[in-house]
């Protein structure tokens, strides 16, 4: 995970404190934040990290299979139980159990998962016999929770179970600053030389980057990347277009005012290096500290040759 935008910095702060505790953690976002990466990053930083990480991500387990993905089965306890089977919960002992789009689990299940994580024991599907748990739980979501409550498709008991510590990650229009730095390390990531990285950069691509309202936030940006480099070009980016007053209108009043305010600054920043032959006289112009405008400029992705 990178990030130095303040939303991002104010995010491992609380990841890191939470890493070090064995609280359970709700990690809340859109899709394409993160929230994998921070589960697992949480892990890593824990006194479980030399246990067990399982993940099961309940969005894409059909409904008829989840209960013995978590709980495990003996065999024969249905039809097609040829074997016994271990269930996430219990392989998850002495680490860590990351439930990923826990808003998707069926509410059936809800109740036996609140007495598994209450009890701190399981019993797989067709026993008697129970299991000692001994996990640190860490669940994802997409959705509102709270609103899934209120609308009775989530258990009260078990999203309070959930909720001892909470983590939103914020989507990437909330932490424009960090586009540039993404990329770079996305495209190293991707198996791209240094040097062919900062010719991408010099041809383009910053510019494009800041362009994009990336709905679908870094998993969006990985994959405009790698195509990237596929074809070898910096390639037109996905919703690449200013927004209009009546789309800014159908946004939140503060995210609607953090990215006109944006476009704005990076128009009058692109003016301002057209007009002066220097850096030091276009920050004077402007009424800006000159290193204070060297930052604008990094985090809109414009340099002055």
């Amino acid at each position: 995970m990178f990030g130095e935008s303040d939303a991002m910095r104010s995010t491992f702060a609380l990841l890191e404190k939470t890493a070090a505790s064995d609280a359970t953690l709700l990690l809340e976002g859109e899709t394409g934040t993160g929230k994998t990466l921070a589960a697992r990053s949480v892990h890593q930083n824990s006194s479980r990290r030399n246990g067990p990480f399982i993940v099961v991500d309940c969005g894409a387990i059909p409904a008829n299979l989840l209960e013995s993905e978590l709980f495990g089965h003996e065999r024969g306890a249905f039809t097609g139980a040829s074997s016994q089977r271990i269930g996430a919960l219990e392989e998850a002992n002495g680490g860590t159990l990351f439930l990923d789009e826990i808003g998707e689990l069926p509410l059936e299940l809800q109740p036996k998962l609140l007495g598994a994580l209450e009890g701190r024991w399981v019993r797989r599907v067709g026993s008697n016999k129970t299991v000692a748990l001994d996990i640190r739980l860490v669940v994802a979501t997409n959705r509102n929770l709270r609103e899934e409550v209120d609308a009775g498709r989530f258990r009260s008991d078990l999203y309070y179970r959930f909720a001892v510590v909470n983590v939103e990650l914020p989507p990437l229009r909330r932490r424009l600053d960090d586009i540039s730095t993404l990329a770079r390390n996305i495209l190293l990531s991707l198996g791209a030389a240094a040097s062919q990285v900062d010719s991408m950069m010099q041809s383009g691509l910053r510019e494009r980057l800041a362009d994009s309202s990336w709905p679908g936030n870094v998993r969006e940006l990985r994959n405009y990347l790698e195509r990237c480099l596929v074809f070898e070009s910096v390639l037109p980016v996905p919703n690449s277009q200013k927004t209009e007053p009546s789309r800014l209108c159908a946004l939140p009043y503060a995210e609607a005012k953090e990215r006109s305010t944006r476009e704005f600054e990076r128009m009058y920043l692109e003016k301002l290096l057209e007009e002066h032959d220097k850096v030091s006289s276009a920050a004077k112009f402007a009424g800006i500290d000159r290193t204070y405008f060297y930052r604008l400029l990094r985090r809109n992705g414009l340099t002055k040759q």
